[in-house]
């Protein structure tokens, strides 16, 4: 029985189907890829609007795969980027391992 079905998947297909990003979360993670982007700004680059964006852009921090710095001119703003992928990548696999003990704790 496959679980997680690896055929033709790289790491970023992994990535995305343990973390359970949608449409919108991977293609706003792969624009901010070696970007540093604000909400509006991604925004376009995704074409939806700016609260959908907002919205998605907080669901991807709280599983910590991206995150925003601060910056002040005239006004207060934040860029938006991904961790470095190794870094995805550790957060990945100790997911997987607490996944793989909770499934061994129910046998």
């Amino acid at each position: 029985m496959e679980l997680l079905n690896l055929e033709g998947k790289d790491d970023r297909d992994v990535i995305f189907t343990v973390f359970g990003l949608n449409d919108l979360q991977k293609s706003i993670f792969q624009e901010l890829e070696d970007h540093k982007l604000t909400v509006q700004e991604v925004a376009s680059r995704v074409d939806r609007n700016r609260s959908t964006v907002q919205r998605a852009l907080q669901e991807l921090m709280e599983k910590d795969l991206i995150m925003r710095e601060g910056r002040t001119d005239q006004t207060v703003y934040y860029l938006y980027t991904t961790l470095p992928l190794d870094d995805i990548k550790d957060l990945t696999r100790d997911a997987l391992d607490d996944w793989h003990e909770q499934v061994k704790s129910k046998l």
